[in-house]
């Protein structure tokens, strides 16, 4: 019988006002922009491995990092604010790389020496 009474009461107080709709009524939201799906993917990721290669003309390096034991070269871009901090490395030295991906495309945001 107590049960029973319970039972009542809950159903009672979970019961919805006639001048609230349910949740399942409401719509649901539009699909975000795809500004925040480019938000989502330029989050920033790091990397530390040595230089490989730096070519300041072309904006690009090359940075080598372990894998499962198995050295993997990496090819990055270099953003205008960048470039300088480049021209102070040079191949065999040990970075550690802060960079966002954007699409297939790596650009590096910060890079010194680990």
């Amino acid at each position: 019988m107590k049960t029973l009474k319970y039972l009542l009461v809950g159903v009672a107080a979970t019961r919805r006002s006639p001048h609230r709709p349910s949740p399942r009524a409401q719509s649901r939201p539009p699909h975000p922009p795809a500004a925040a799906d480019d938000a989502a993917q330029a989050a920033f990721r790091s990397m530390v491995g040595e230089i490989v290669a730096a070519d300041q003309a072309a904006r690009t390096v090359t940075v080598m990092h372990l894998v499962a034991s198995k050295p993997v070269h990496v090819v990055f871009n270099v953003d205008e604010a960048t470039l300088p901090a480049l021209a102070q490395l040079k191949p065999g030295d040990h970075v550690k790389v802060t960079y966002v991906q954007r699409g297939e495309t790596r650009i590096i945001k910060t890079i010194v020496k680990a």
